[in-house]
């Protein structure tokens, strides 16, 4: 069987007039990620790239030192992602930042296009708020579209919070989990979001990342950032997927990111990479195991001291598979189909 490349992950950012959707922008290109990302922008002209960045200018795109390139959407979003899915080297991510008076559920429904199902995948959707100026956005024609952009969202950058003071922004929060009571809520100023809420940075999942072919060289770490720490969760046994995908929709608001490499009893031939961001996750089988011994690897990023390691570790524990499959009817299928052995 040949071996199946997992998708590129598409990150939307999205948010109201104003809300700092270029200044969360700046921060990713002039940030050192290790990753080779395509950023499509409606008019990057307005984007501050440092010229220190700017390697070379290629018509509407621009390359830049990380390994970046930066091109201007303005006509179709599918031919913008044709265009950089065919160069030389494609992009191991792709970042879309919406206009302001967008709704990024129309930018999703783009990616069904045939030639892009399969290549790409919404890794994530992130709103990006105004503190100060949301309030005012609750009356007249903006109400619906300032709403929908909170509500499509995997996490919700809460930008601007130096404007306001503490209850102000309780009110705030307040307001946006009337909207979406499942929002992930990420607080910031001028726009500084740690890169782990996008991509993967260089190192972030070490060992994880090495067994899906990236070689970091690196240990792995406690912490990815002052405000963030991890959890790794590691086993030989099979996993039961029911009960994985149930934990997964369960993990508490203050976890943003997860990602690993799973041996599900359901799908026990194939190895199974998982992804997570915020409230949208995915599974997608890779290849066979081989000769590798499976196993499972997960890494989950959440706030400091904002999740019990004991507690998901008890859930994880929980969640290994019994084998049994007179309990599991996806289990029986899978062994009927002959993606799972007896």
């Amino acid at each position: 069987m040949d071996e199946m490349r997992p998708t590129i992950p598409v990150t939307i950012i999205s948010g109201f007039l104003g809300a700092g959707k270029t200044t969360v922008l700046n921060h990713i290109l002039s940030e050192a990620h290790g990753v080779r990302a395509a950023v499509l922008v409606n008019d990057f002209g307005a984007i501050n790239i440092d010229a220190k960045l700017v390697v070379g200018v290629e018509g509407e795109t621009v390359s830049l030192a990380n390994g970046c390139i930066c091109c201007n959407i303005r006509t179709d979003l599918i031919d913008a992602c044709k265009s950089v899915l065919a160069r030389t080297e494609p992009p191991e991510a792709i970042i879309v930042e919406t206009s302001g008076v967008s709704d990024p559920l129309e930018v999703v429904h783009t990616f069904d296009d045939p030639a892009l199902q399969n290549v790409l995948t919404i890794g994530g959707i992130l709103a990006v708020v105004d503190a100060e100026q949301f309030p005012v956005l609750q009356t007249g024609d903006v109400r619906n579209l300032a709403r929908n952009q909170i509500h499509a969202s995997d996490i919700v950058i809460l930008n601007k919070t130096d404007l306001v003071d503490t209850n102000q922004l309780k009110k705030i929060r307040d307001l946006i989990l009337e909207v979406s009571p499942v929002a992930r809520l990420y607080q910031t100023v001028n726009g500084h979001v740690p890169l782990s809420l996008v991509f993967d940075v260089e190192g972030q999942f070490a060992g994880v990342a090495d067994k899906m072919g990236a070689q970091t060289g690196k240990p792995a770490h406690d912490h990815v950032h002052e405000l963030f720490e991890t959890f790794h969760w590691s086993s030989n046994r099979p996993m039961s997927f029911t009960c994985l995908k149930k934990l997964v929709e369960a993990f508490p608001d203050e976890i943003y990111r997860a990602k690993g490499i799973v041996h599900l009893e359901e799908l026990s031939r194939y190895r199974v990479s998982f992804q997570m961001v915020g409230k949208r996750y995915n599974f997608q089988e890779i290849d066979l195991w081989g000769q590798e011994p499976p196993n499972t690897d997960i890494v989950v990023i959440g706030s400091t001291g904002g999740f019990d390691k004991a507690y998901l570790k008890e859930k994880f524990e929980a969640c290994v598979g019994t084998g049994d499959a007179d309990q599991s009817p996806m289990l029986k299928l899978s062994r009927r189909l002959g993606l799972a052995a007896e």
